[in-house]
C-alpha cells in the first residue's frame, strides 16, 4: 500500500522477525502496523539453534512484490507515536537511503546520535566500522535484493545480521542514516542470543521521551570525526579514519591534542560537589570529561537541540555508559539526577572552551594510523581500575 499516496510514489512493506517463543509479541507488533501489510516471519529452522541471520534473511525476503522499501523490525521493540507516518515521510525525503531507526545507547552510533542531537540535527550518518543497527531498519528495494543475493537462505555459522548488513552495505558503498531521536525503543525482555551480558539495551534517545517527538524532516549532521564513547564507565575517544576507526583513552586524547590541563580544576570542583563514595569518584570524572569533549567537538554556530533532548542525551550517556557493569550501573541509576547535573556542568565547560579556543586540531594522519583499531574496544575495553 502506498506510504503516502497523495504525495509519494513510495510503497512500503513490513515484517517482524521473531522466534517461535515470541510469536505472540511479534503478532501484536505486526497488527499495530496494518498499513504495510506487516507480516510475522518466524525463524524457519528454530530447532537448529539461534539463527538471527537466518531469520533476518527470511524477513527481508518477505518484501512485497510492489514495494519500493521494506521495513524489518525485531519483535522486542516499541514504535514511537505515529511510527508508520514518520517512516512514510522519511522514505519520501530519502528515497535511496538505508534508514536505521534505532541505535544502542552504548554504541558508537549512539555516540554519533548524541553529537547530532547537540547540533539540532534529525539524522546522522552511521559510523563506518560498526554494525548496522537492525532492530528497526528500512532498506530500499535495491539494497534488499543485493542482501538476498549475498546471503544464502540457510547461512552457516553464527554471524549476526547487523554485521552482515553492515558489510554488504559497505561493499556497495552504501551508508545508512540514523534517526535523531530514535523511532523505536528496545524492551527489557530476555535476549534469545545471549545479549543480556551487555546489561540493559535501550535507545540512545527515544522520540516519545521528548516533547517534540520524532523529526523526519531536518538537517543531516555531518559525519563525526571525533566520537565520545562512554563504555563500562570509561571514555573511549573513537576517531573514524580512512581505513578503520581508531581510538584513544580520554587522557591520551587530551595529551595528544594539548588539552590535558584544560578543565581540570572545574572538573575537580564538579566531581567534589557530587560527594560520591571513593570507589565512584573516577566514574564521575569520566562522565564530566565525556560531556566536556562532546561539547568541545560540537561545531560552532550549530543550532542546539531542545533542552529536553540535550538532557536526554546526558542521561543516556550516564546510564548507557555504565550499563555493561552491574556495580557501576546500580549506583548510576540511584544517582542519575546528580550525575546528569555533573554532565551538564561538563557540557557547559566544553562549550565555553570551544568558544574561547575553537575545536582541537585533528590528529595528523600518521599519528591516527598508528593508534589501535577501535574494534578492540569491544574485546579489550578500558576499565576504571586501569586509571
Amino acid at each position: 500500500m502506498p506510504a503516502d499516496s497523495a504525495t509519494s510514489t513510495a510503497v512500503v512493506s513490513g515484517a517482524v522477525m521473531t522466534h517461535p517463543r515470541r510469536r505472540e509479541e511479534a503478532a501484536r507488533l505486526a497488527a499495530s502496523l496494518p498499513l504495510w501489510g506487516t507480516s510475522v516471519v518466524v525463524d524457519p529452522r528454530p530447532e537448529a539453534g539461534p539463527g538471527v541471520l537466518r531469520t533476518a534473511r527470511a524477513a527481508w525476503a518477505a518484501m512485497a512484490k510492489d514495494a519500493t522499501h521494506h521495513v524489518v523490525l525485531q519483535d522486542d521493540v516499541v514504535p514511537c507515536r505515529d511510527f508508520a507516518v514518520q517512516v512514510a515521510h522519511a522514505v519520501r525525503e530519502f528515497p535511496d537511503t538505508p534508514l536505521a531507526l534505532y541505535a544502542n545507547w552504548n554504541s558508537w552510533n549512539g555516540a554519533a546520535t548524541r553529537a547530532a542531537a547537540l547540533q539540532g540535527a534529525s539524522w546522522v550518518p552511521a559510523v563506518p566500522g560498526e554494525w548496522t543497527p537492525t532492530l528497526a531498519l528500512v532498506l530500499p528495494r535495491a539494497d534488499v535484493e543485493a542482501l538476498l543475493a549475498a546471503v544464502p537462505e540457510d547461512p552457516a555459522g553464527g554471524e549476526p545480521d547487523d554485521a552482515v548488513i553492515a558489510r554488504e552495505l559497505a561493499r556497495r558503498g552504501r551508508r545508512a542514516l540514523v534517526s535523531v531521536p530514535h523511532w523505536v525503543e528496545h524492551t527489557d525482555g530476555t535476549s534469545l542470543v545471549g545479549n543480556d551480558v551487555y546489561g540493559p539495551r535501550h535507545a540512545t534517545l527515544f522520540a516519545d521521551d521528548t516533547a517534540a517527538g520524532a523529526a523526519p524532516s531536518g538537517p543531516v549532521a555531518p559525519p563525526s570525526d571525533v566520537l565520545v564513547h562512554l563504555f563500562k564507565g570509561r571514555v573511549h575517544v573513537v576517531l573514524p579514519g580512512a581505513d578503520a576507526p581508531r581510538w584513544l583513552s580520554r587522557e591520551g586524547y587530551l595529551r595528544a591534542t594539548g588539552l590535558d590541563g584544560r578543565g581540570r580544576r572545574r572538573c575537580a570542583r564538579a566531581v567534589a560537589a557530587v560527594r560520591a563514595p571513593s570507589g565512584f569518584a573516577a566514574l564521575c570524572e569520566e562522565i564530566w570529561y565525556a560531556a566536556y569533549l562532546m561539547a568541545l567537538h560540537t561545531p560552532a554556530g550549530s543550532a542546539p537541540g531542545s533542552p529536553d533532548l540535550v538532557r536526554l542525551c546526558l542521561r543516556s550517556l550516564v546510564l548507557g555508559g555504565t550499563a555493561d557493569r552491574a556495580d557501576l550501573r546500580l549506583w548510576a541509576v540511584h544517582q542519575v539526577a546528580p550525575l546528569v547535573g555533573l554532565a551538564e556542568d561538563g557540557l557547559l565547560a566544553g562549550l565555553q572552551d570551544r568558544a574561547d579556543h575553537g575545536r582541537p586540531a585533528p590528529l595528523a594522519p600518521a599519528r591516527l594510523a598508528a593508534l589501535p583499531r577501535a574494534s578492540l574496544i569491544w574485546s579489550h575495553p578500558l576499565t576504571l581500575e586501569e586509571r
